[in-house]
């Protein structure tokens, strides 16, 4: 059994992560994606800073192109509620406890849940799951809205980190 520590994780994750992903949901065409994830930890706190950039892959009828562009904060302050808060390019700002974590040697697993979202009537509730493992990260990202209730599957990718 692993005993959870802040600073073994920061260390193992900061850097600059790149990879592909794919972005689905029941109301949208299915896309793929370029996405580049920088970690930066604190030196004096227990807090992660995050960008994440993803460009649509090219196509035949399009060249790449910009999509998405968040960038938040992972707080392991209060050891009785860590949590994520984020804001992305388009005005939305989501708060998300993190409720889970699983981990072994050289494995981290995370899962965050939607507390509060705003500046988007669309989205209600959202979920991440990130699965470090040895230089590599899984991470799916689920999602309810107005429309789908029942939060669905919406991006999923897989990421190297450069050494």
């Amino acid at each position: 059994m692993y005993k959870f520590s802040f600073e073994s994780f920061a260390n193992s994750i900061v850097g600059t992560w790149k990879g592909e992903g794919l972005g689905v949901f029941p109301t949208i065409k299915n896309f793929e994606f370029i996405e580049h994830l920088v970690f930066k930890k604190d030196e004096e706190r227990a807090i992660i800073h995050y960008e994440q950039r993803t460009w649509l892959k090219p196509s035949s009828s399009q060249k790449r192109r910009s999509s998405h562009w968040e960038s938040g904060f992972i707080s392991f302050e209060n050891e009785e509620q860590f949590f994520m808060n984020n804001v992305h390019e388009n005005g939305r700002m989501e708060c998300l406890n993190l409720n889970k974590i699983k981990m072994s040697q050289d494995y981290y697993q995370l899962l965050f849940e939607s507390r509060i979202i705003i500046n988007d009537d669309r989205m209600e509730s959202s979920k991440r799951e990130w699965n470090f493992n040895d230089g590599k990260l899984n991470y799916e990202m689920f999602m309810g809205t107005k429309t789908v209730k029942q939060q669905q599957l919406h991006l999923s990718a897989y990421l190297i980190k450069e050494m």
